[in-house]
């Protein structure tokens, strides 16, 4: 957890970081860190908690890096909740279908992702 951001957190706009707990992470940056766009988590299994925080907290968030456990629903709730992301690689991530169909169409209509 990041107990206190310093002052100079307020100009953030990326962030990497390795396992965590991202949703007490997610709402201390969003709070802070208004400039905030880029999120690299690799090796997280992202879960229901983990996706509220984010899409609640960030969904300005341009560029987005996941490398763990995805489940389909919570793949979804990203498409629909972070609508300005212009990248989004969940390559390697365990535990959704890339041809679901809900997930092939949302990723039709959200073709300004890469």
């Amino acid at each position: 957890m990041i107990p206190n951001l310093s002052a100079s957190s307020k100009f953030w706009k990326f962030l990497k970081i390795g396992q965590c707990y991202l949703n007490e992470i997610l709402p201390q940056i969003g709070l802070h860190c208004h400039n905030f766009i880029l999120l690299s988590a690799p090796y997280n299994n992202i879960g229901r908690d983990h996706v509220s925080a984010l899409v609640d907290s960030h969904p300005e968030l341009m560029y987005l890096d996941l490398h763990g456990v995805l489940e389909n629903e919570y793949l979804v709730k990203i498409l629909k909740g972070c609508k300005q992301l212009v990248h989004l690689d969940v390559r390697n991530c365990k535990g959704f279908d890339d041809d679901d169909d809900e997930i092939l169409e949302l990723a039709r209509v959200a073709s300004h992702i890469r």
